[in-house]
């Protein structure tokens, strides 16, 4: 059984927004990073409502967006939903967003068990991180 190496990288805020408070890194597992990749395909008018709402959660105490939620009903974690059915899953760690997850549902929402599986990444990432923080 091969281990999984997971690593996170920063995020850099345009001076335009102000100074963050908050710092917004995302996961990358095994080389690969769900999120940016899949960011990185959505149409640009997407990605630039994405990026705007990321560059505010980084430098706004408290922003509020009907786009995120910080925290999911029963869980510990937030999406960001920039359209219907499109999903960035994100923690907060300290003074940091941890973007973590992404998912596309073609329909209807999401069930219990995705969100139950979502959490279980969390958490796996949250510890991560929290080794990733302690030797940087």
């Amino acid at each position: 059984m091969s281990k999984t190496k997971v690593e996170f990288k920063k995020l850099k805020i345009p001076t335009e927004y102000g100074v963050p408070i908050f710092d917004i890194f995302y996961v990358i597992e095994n080389g690969r990073t769900k999120v940016m990749e899949n960011f990185n395909a959505l149409p640009s008018d997407l990605k630039d409502l994405v990026k705007d709402l990321l560059c505010r959660m980084a430098t706004i105490p408290k922003f509020k967006s009907p786009k995120i939620k910080y925290n999911l009903k029963g869980y510990n974690y937030g999406e960001i939903k920039p359209k219907p059915h499109r999903f960035f899953f994100f923690q907060k760690c300290g003074d940091n967003y941890i973007f973590f997850e992404y998912l596309l549902k073609k329909e209807d929402s999401l069930s219990d068990d995705i969100y139950k599986r979502i959490n279980e990444m969390k958490e796996k990432y949250e510890e991560e991180f929290r080794r990733f923080i302690s030797t940087n």
